[in-house]
C-alpha cells in the first residue's frame, strides 16, 4: 500500500515541479507585468471604481479584487501565469503522462514564442485565451481518464470558460464548442442531442446574461466603442460609392472633412482617422439619442451597399491576417508605458533571455496570423483521421473554437497591427499539435503485434 502511494504521488510530482519552475521563471522575467495604455486605463478603473464600457468592466472589477491583495499589476500577472502553468499541469497529468511527453510539453510552454509573447501582458485577450486554455485542460484531463468531471472540475472549468467569454464578449462564437465540450464531459447525454444543444444554448445565454448583469451592477459609463466600427463601415461605403450615409450631426460638424477621409481611408483600420493627429476629422461624443441615429445610418449603408461592405471587410481581413502588408505588427509588448501609478518594468537577465528569444523569431511565419488560419484548416482536416475517439473530440472542439474565434473577427476587427487578437488561436492549435502527435503514437502502438 505504501509503495503504491509513493508511485501515485510520483506521477504528479514531476509535472508539479515543472509547472512551478515555469511560474517562477515567467514571474521573474515579466514582473510586475507588461502593460499598454489600454492596460493602464483598465487598472485606473480598478482603483477608482468608475468603469467604462470601452474595455470589459469585468476585468477592471476583477482587478479591483486583486488590488485588495496587492495594489498593482502583480496579482493579475500571477493569475495569468497560474492559468498557463496549471493548464500545463492538467495536460501533463492527463494524455501527456509519459516522462518524455511532459518534458516536450514543458519546453513547448516555456520556449514557444507564440505562447510566451503575451503570457505576461495584462490585457483582456491574454486573459480570455489563458482562461479558456485552463478550462479546456481540466475537461481534457477527465476525458483522458475516460470519466466524467468531478463537481470541483466542472465548476472551475465552467468558471474559466465563462470568465474568458465575458471578458471579451465579442469572442462569443469561439466559446460555443468549449461549452459543448463542457456539457459533453459533465452529463451522461450520449445520444440526447436535443438536451446537449439546449444546455449549450443555456450556457451561451448565461454568458450574455452575466455580461448584462455586470453592466447593470457596475454601471460602466457608456463610451460607445461600436461607434468606431460603424464609422469605418460607412466611410468604406462612401469611398467606394460616393454615397454619404453619415448623419447630419456629423456632416455639419466643422472638423468633418470628407476629402481628407477619402484620401486617408484604409480598409485595415479606422484608427488613423478616428485619432488622426491633424484633427482633420472630428466626431462629436455620442449619447443615447445620437448613437441610435448613427446605428440606423450604419444599417442603411450596409443594406443598400452590401457587396461594397463585404468587399471592404474582406480587404481589411486580408490586412488583418497579414496576407496584405501595411505596417508593423505587435508580436510582443514587453514594456510598461510612462504612467502616474509608479509602475515600471526593469528587465533583468531572465527577462532579456525571454525577450531576446521572442524577438529572434518575430519574423517567422508562425508569428503571422495567416499561418494560424492555414494551420487551423489543416488540423480540422487531419481531425477526420484521428485514431482515438476522445482525442478526436478534443481536437475538433479546439480547432472549431479557434476557427470561429478567428472568423468572427471578419466583422468586428478594429486594427491590423495587434497579434494579441490571435493569442487563443496560438494556444489552442499549439495544444492540438501535441494531441495529434499523441494520437499518432497510440495508433502506432495499437498496430504492433500483440507478442511485442
Amino acid at each position: 500500500m505504501e509503495s503504491h502511494k509513493n508511485q501515485n504521488s510520483g506521477i504528479y510530482l514531476l509535472p508539479f515541479c515543472l509547472g512551478m519552475t515555469g511560474v517562477l521563471l515567467n514571474l521573474t522575467a515579466y514582473y510586475p507585468g507588461f502593460m499598454s495604455p489600454d492596460s493602464l486605463d483598465i487598472y485606473g478603473q480598478s482603483i477608482s471604481g468608475h468603469y467604462g464600457d470601452w474595455h470589459p468592466p469585468l476585468m477592471a472589477w476583477f482587478w479591483s479584487l486583486a488590488n485588495k491583495l496587492y495594489q498593482g499589476p502583480q496579482v493579475m500577472l500571477l493569475f495569468q501565469l497560474a492559468l498557463l502553468w496549471a493548464s500545463f499541469y492538467f495536460l501533463a497529468t492527463g494524455w501527456f503522462s509519459s516522462r518524455r511527453s511532459r518534458i516536450w510539453l514543458f519546453l513547448g510552454f516555456l520556449l514557444a514564442p507564440f505562447v510566451q509573447n503575451f503570457a505576461g501582458y495584462i490585457i483582456k485577450d491574454a486573459q480570455l485565451a489563458l482562461s479558456w486554455l485552463a478550462g479546456v485542460s481540466i475537461i481534457a484531463r477527465a476525458a483522458s481518464k475516460d470519466r466524467r468531471m468531478t463537481l470541483a472540475e466542472a465548476v472551475f472549468s465552467f468558471l474559466f470558460i465563462l470568465y474568458g467569454t465575458v471578458v471579451r464578449i465579442n469572442a462569443l462564437p469561439g466559446a460555443i464548442p468549449l461549452f459543448y465540450l463542457w456539457v459533453d464531459q459533465s452529463f451522461p447525454w450520449k445520444r440526447a442531442r436535443f438536451w446537449r444543444a439546449g444546455a449549450v444554448l443555456l450556457l451561451l445565454l448565461s454568458a450574455i446574461g452575466c455580461h448584462s448583469l455586470l453592466n447593470y451592477i457596475l454601471k460602466p459609463q457608456k463610451q460607445y466603442p461600436e461607434y468606431k466600427l460603424y464609422l469605418h463601415d460607412m466611410a468604406g461605403v462612401y469611398v467606394r460609392t460616393g454615397e454619404n450615409y453619415f448623419p447630419t450631426f456629423i456632416n455639419s460638424y466643422p472638423g468633418f472633412d470628407t476629402v481628407y477621409l477619402r484620401s486617408n481611408y484604409t480598409t485595415a483600420t479606422f484608427d488613423d482617422l478616428y485619432w488622426n493627429q491633424e484633427k482633420k476629422i472630428s466626431f462629436l461624443a455620442l449619447n443615447d439619442s445620437t448613437s441610435h441615429i448613427i446605428r440606423k445610418a450604419w444599417v442603411q449603408s450596409i443594406s443598400n451597399n452590401f457587396g461594397d461592405y463585404l468587399y471592404n471587410r474582406w480587404d481589411g481581413f486580408l490586412y488583418f491576417l497579414r496576407i496584405k502588408k501595411r505596417t508593423w505588427i505587435v508580436t510582443l509588448n514587453a514594456v510598461v508605458p510612462p504612467n502616474n501609478f509608479g509602475i515600471t518594468f526593469k528587465p533583468n537577465f531572465v527577462s532579456r533571455a525571454f525577450i531576446w528569444l521572442i524577438k529572434l523569431q518575430s519574423g517567422a511565419p508562425y508569428m503571422r496570423p495567416w499561418c494560424w488560419l492555414l494551420l487551423n484548416v489543416s488540423i480540422f482536416i487531419a481531425g477526420f483521421y484521428i485514431y482515438n475517439a476522445s482525442i478526436r473530440k478534443i481536437v475538433f472542439v479546439l480547432a472549431s473554437s479557434s476557427l470561429l474565434y478567428m472568423l468572427s473577427q471578419f466583422f468586428i476587427f478594429q486594427v491590423d497591427t495587434e497579434f494579441r487578437y490571435f493569442y487563443w488561436n496560438c494556444l489552442s492549435l499549439f495544444i492540438c499539435i501535441f494531441y495529434l502527435i499523441k494520437d499518432w503514437q497510440l495508433k502506432k502502438n495499437a498496430s504492433l503485434p500483440s507478442f511485442l
